[in-house]
């Protein structure tokens, strides 16, 4: 991050109340922003360049109580980025969580079996198999432990950079991310009884992977859900400054994992900004130690009505990266720039019941392919 930046650590350093907020404010009560963090899923993601239907695939495993447990399939089709969602039964799954892309095409509650995706110290054992809505058998086997630990990476991932009409600003974040080896046997996938090519990186040789990639702890982390809501009702819990006169970030936490939205300055409380005034600030949205999105904010009041922007202008800066990695990353821009394609723009109605009504939109679709 840079220029007025959120504190780097957090919320571990106290800021001087005297730089918070106007003295006379009264105490912050109505906050504007949410913040969720969803449990930790394993994923598995593949690309397939040269299939005439489907341009990628994903495997994700839920395994919790408010979720259940069992496999969610992805299948992108090309040239559009639509997906069909492939759901096992009983998973406790909504279509409008998993807004990817150009937008959802079908949902559709099928059998998977085998339905298999688990992660170990020395690699990654994933299979499934379905019907697809037109008919195709889906397969996937892929086995690349060999017995050896790996040493494993972080990644911010780009699926935020594939979505045309965002309804939030989804970050994904893979505090344990990996690549599957060359092995052999070989990974398998097969559409309708064809072998279907992944995406290979050169030398590979040399460094004995695929782009095939793999996590046994994703996190989604949601910022402001379009739509309208009373005002302070939504999820995450806000942290006041200590004068409790002013907003200064907003906390979710789920099994171990933190996220923070930042404010600096702090933001006030909406309601008590006066006519015609004008406050701005920076904001950043970091998870566990990851600083992952950045950029300005403004709040303006102008009679009955407070106009709330959030920009982003940061790129992500990915830190200790395999040389493998760090090379995919620049090579596919997607990856650094997503993050400055997002901005949100508000209303705070201050007229009758308190409320705020928001939306995201992207300022360029940066295509990681």
């Amino acid at each position: 991050m840079s220029g007025a930046e959120p504190a780097p650590d957090g919320l571990q350093h106290d800021h001087p109340a005297s730089e918070d907020s106007h003295p006379d404010r009264p105490a912050a009560r109505h906050c504007p922003l949410t913040l969720t963090i969803a449990a930790p899923v394993r994923m598995l993601n593949l690309e397939l360049p040269s299939h005439p239907v489907y341009d990628a695939a994903e495997l994700v495993w839920f395994d919790d109580a408010e979720r259940g447990t069992g496999m969610l399939a992805f299948l992108t089709r090309r040239p559009d980025r639509v997906v069909d969602h492939y759901v096992q039964p009983g998973l406790r799954l909504t279509p409008e969580d998993f807004h990817l892309g150009g937008g959802s095409r079908s949902w559709n509650v099928t059998d998977i079996d085998p339905a298999r995706l688990e992660i170990g110290p020395d690699g990654v054992v994933a299979a499934a198999s379905f019907v697809d809505v037109d008919g195709r058998r889906i397969e996937l086997d892929i086995d690349d432990r060999d017995g050896r630990e790996r040493k494993r990476s972080s990644l911010l991932a780009p699926v935020s950079a594939d979505i045309e009409l965002p309804q939030s600003l989804l970050v994904i974040w893979m505090p344990t991310f990996d690549l599957v080896r060359v092995t052999d046997p070989p990974a398998t996938i097969r559409i309708d009884g064809e072998p279907v090519e992944t995406n290979r990186i050169p030398l590979e040789r040399l460094h004995r992977q695929r782009i095939i990639k793999y996590t046994s702890d994703l996190l989604a982390v949601e910022v402001n859900r379009d739509g309208t809501r009373e005002l302070g009702a939504g999820p995450g819990e806000v942290v006041l400054t200590p004068d409790g006169r002013a907003i200064r970030a907003v906390v979710a936490a789920r099994d171990g994992h933190r996220a923070q939205l930042l404010l600096w300055p702090p933001l006030p409380d909406p309601t008590t900004l006066r006519d015609g005034e004008l406050v701005t600030g920076r904001w950043g949205l970091q998870v566990d130690d990851a600083r992952l999105v950045a950029g300005p904010w403004s709040a303006r009041r102008s009679a009955d009505r407070v106009e709330l922007d959030l920009d982003t202008d940061t790129p992500w800066r990915p830190r200790g990266l395999p040389w493998l990695l760090r090379g995919l990353t620049r090579v596919v821009p997607a990856f650094r720039r997503w993050p400055t394609t997002y901005r949100w723009r508000a209303t705070v109605d201050l007229a009758g019941p308190l409320t705020v009504a928001g939306r995201w939109e992207r300022t360029a679709v940066t295509r990681r392919r």
